[in-house]
């Protein structure tokens, strides 16, 4: 079975992304938790004057874990690619609160609508995004 195969069937998995504490260091930095309102993004959104955003990150493709510094190369071609694209972005951390997985840094990437999203997911060989409409409710995207 194929890591991204096994992750489509692992509900503890699943669990472990939809737990965790998404930080977008926005000044103030403000946590986004999965199909929870988060009324400092819609405060960020009305700053910002936009109306989706999402967090991508490079680690740990399909969950498998790399070394620090594999990750941090990883996320370096992220962040070029996301800039020379032409996208807006600030710095994110993923981090479950009690299970011990180390943080994963990523990108809140704004405007980007959830198709876009998910292939840049998929690019980076992700098993979901975290993308919050204009409703400011990050949701769970799952990548096949």
């Amino acid at each position: 079975m194929a890591p991204s195969d096994r992750f489509f069937t692992d509900p503890a998995l699943i669990q472990a992304y939809r737990e965790t504490d998404y930080i977008v260091h926005a000044a103030p930095d403000f946590v986004l938790h999965i199909d929870q309102p988060c009324p400092a993004l819609a405060a960020y959104y009305a700053r910002r004057r936009i109306a989706a955003g999402c967090v991508i990150t490079a680690w740990n493709p399909h969950s498998q874990p790399l070394s620090h510094a594999e990750n941090q190369t990883r996320q370096a071609r992220l962040e070029q690619e996301l800039q020379q694209a032409g996208w807006h972005w600030i710095r994110a951390v993923g981090a479950h609160p009690r299970n011990g997985w180390p943080p994963e840094a990523g990108c809140f990437v704004e405007d980007m609508g959830t198709e876009a999203a998910i292939e840049w997911g998929r690019r980076h060989g992700q098993n979901a995004v975290v993308w919050c409409g204009a409703d400011a409710i990050p949701r769970l995207r799952l990548i096949r």
